[in-house]
């Protein structure tokens, strides 16, 4: 995921909690009546909900799906586009992975300005400092319409007891997460606009293409303008002119919520990322 934020832990992204009625987010336990209603939030027995998830084979749904552990139920929610999933300093105590729909983790500074933190998409963990502190230090907001699943902290904490490997996966995370934070400090601190752009695109593309959600070249893209210059540090205006000529030089092109990737070599030179 996108990050700036150098806590290694939190660089795993946001955190989605229970709100009270009418704060955008709908969830639920298990009723009886929702074996009869496949469509209804309900708590599950992991490894028969998620047969069809496209993220049941990796991450941490992957490592609890195989974890040696009879503790596999989860929880399932959604978030409406502009909603909070939670505030600054909320507690919950349950870790999410988004299924669907984009978010972003965000602070301010005194003078009211916003800095995007993270970007988060589908397949990213969300809440994963539950498993150190007790509550969030940055709120988190939808940029879509969002669907997530959460598990439970304490039942996170005892099938790591019983299967270790649980917890080796979720270090792996945390290690990528960091790699990703250190990558983006060097972005902000000696990179150009272009280049920044750039390589927030190719870093997305990839992202989304390792699960699955990139068609070729191109890839859903709902963010705004301002959402990109809270992210890289620079103003709309700024990203305005950068989008305006990499459509120009026939780089990329964003169409109907979609960014079409047009001359992929061109795109990652600008982001200095060289294959090998």
């Amino acid at each position: 995921m996108i990050q700036i934020d150098t806590m290694s832990l939190d660089s795993i992204g946001p955190q989605a909690v229970r709100l009270p009625e009418g704060r955008g987010m709908s969830e639920r336990p298990v009723q009886e009546d929702d074996r009869r209603n496949p469509s209804a939030g309900r708590a599950s027995n992991m490894p028969e909900a998620c047969a069809s998830c496209p993220f049941q084979d990796g991450g941490l749904c992957g490592a609890v799906r195989d974890a040696r552990s009879s503790r596999r139920r989860k929880t399932e929610g959604t978030v409406r586009a502009r909603q909070n999933l939670f505030r600054a300093g909320e507690e919950s105590g349950r870790v999410a992975v988004i299924r669907e729909g984009w978010a972003v983790r965000f602070t301010h500074v005194p003078d009211g300005r916003r800095q995007v933190l993270s970007i988060l998409t589908p397949g990213d963990i969300a809440g994963a400092e539950f498993i150190m502190r007790p509550s969030i230090r940055v709120p988190v907001q939808a940029l879509t319409d969002l669907s997530f699943c959460a598990f439970d902290v304490q039942e996170l904490k005892e099938i790591g007891s019983e299967d270790p490997g649980l917890v080796w996966s979720f270090l792996e995370i945390c290690a990528e997460g960091r790699k990703e934070v250190e990558s983006r400090l060097v972005d902000l601190g000696r990179r150009n606009a272009e280049q920044r752009l750039a390589r927030l695109i190719a870093e997305l593309h990839r992202r989304l293409s390792g699960r699955g959600l990139a068609d070729g070249a191109s890839m859903p893209f709902p963010l705004r303008q301002q959402t990109i210059a809270d992210a890289l540090g620079l103003t709309q205006v700024h990203v305005s002119r950068v989008m305006s000529s990499f459509r120009e030089n026939n780089i990329v092109q964003v169409i109907g919520g979609r960014l079409h990737i047009l001359d992929m070599e061109a795109l990652l030179d600008l982001a200095e990322i060289y294959r090998r």
